[in-house]
């Protein structure tokens, strides 16, 4: 890694993502599938890593990853793509693996997590010492869990930090996980996340695990809107926004109370894993240069919707900057 500063560090937990391809239908007990295809690709913070590094980032990843053929997919992958790897750490333990399995327009997902580390997290200071970025991107809540003074970290050298909670059921409800909410500088949840944190039930139209890929349903822009604007009020610092798949994006500047949306036309999905993923990439992009919310919106909504058009999530993320010029479908 060279002396320059980063643009952005990611942390968070990243997967082997093995996605079964065409498959007529999702297994019932005692019964075989067929695919015809199976993909090995790099998942969970690794894809908005990769996202960021295609769009000309200079982006390192910080987490624990397997000295295991699952392992190997990943790091290559980051390789490949320039992300710096210098803060990975290799241990003895298996990789995260998901398998991912898509039919009908939708999927189901298998997700195995190894145990932690009995010498606990990496150390996250250390990291924003040695790399003093611009931005840290914190990939699902275990971060938050792990590193309970996380933004005390990345303030101390002045990185500004951007969060995408993900979903898991109790995290989502730890005071680490609200008080991050309530202090980081970019907040991208998708639209279930984003009525969980704010306290609305459960829309039930959206995929938890979809990262905002879905179709949304006709008062799923109602629920967004909502929620957002709650989720605002409570971060007068920070930009909030609201990914709800099909819709687009919902966001709310820093000290500003009107909406802005942005969608991009309708695209065939091959596989929406990981578009959540890419659109924070692009969005942060965006953000950091000082292009304007509704734009830096529209950016990323459009890597959103490049990504789905292949297998893996990182796999369709634009190699050139999607265009910020804001568009209507």
């Amino acid at each position: 890694m060279s002396d320059a500063p980063l643009d952005v560090l990611v942390v968070g937990p990243s997967y082997c993502d093995l996605t079964f391809v065409g498959l007529p239908a999702l297994p019932t007990a005692g019964r075989e599938r067929f695919a015809d295809a199976l993909h090995a690709t790099a998942g969970g913070s690794a894809i908005t890593a990769l996202a960021l590094a295609r769009l000309g980032r200079r982006v390192a990843l910080l987490d624990d990853v397997g000295r295991d053929l699952h392992g190997q997919v990943i790091v290559d992958a980051l390789e490949r793509d320039g992300v710096a790897t210098d803060l990975l750490r290799r241990d003895a333990r298996p990789t995260a693996v998901t398998v991912v399995l898509p039919s009908d327009g939708d999927r189901a997902f298998v997700t195995h997590l190894p145990p932690d580390a009995a010498d606990g997290p990496p150390d996250l200071a250390a990291a924003l010492e040695a790399t003093t970025p611009r931005w840290l991107h914190v990939a699902g809540t275990a971060p938050a869990r792990a590193y309970p003074d996380l933004l005390a970290l990345a303030r101390g050298v002045g990185a500004r930090v951007a969060f995408d909670p993900g979903w898991h059921d109790d995290d989502l409800d730890a005071p680490e996980v609200r008080a991050l909410v309530e202090g980081c500088d970019a907040l991208l949840p998708n639209r279930s996340e984003a009525a969980r944190l704010a306290g609305h039930p459960d829309d039930g139209d959206q995929d938890q695990n979809d990262d905002g890929d879905a179709d949304a349903n006709d008062d799923g822009g109602d629920v967004a809107r909502a929620a957002l604007r709650q989720l605002a009020a409570r971060r007068p610092g920070g930009v909030t926004v609201v990914k709800d798949g099909a819709a687009g994006a919902w966001g709310v500047a820093p000290g500003r109370a009107d909406v802005a949306h942005a969608a991009v036309p309708p695209v065939p999905v091959v596989d929406a894993t990981g578009a959540g993923d890419v659109f924070d990439a692009a969005f942060l992009d965006a953000w950091i240069d000082g292009v304007p919310l509704d734009d830096a919106l529209y950016a990323g909504a459009a890597a959103g919707a490049a990504a789905v058009g292949r297998i893996g999530g990182a796999t369709g993320a634009p190699t050139v900057r999607a265009t910020r010029e804001r568009s209507e479908p």
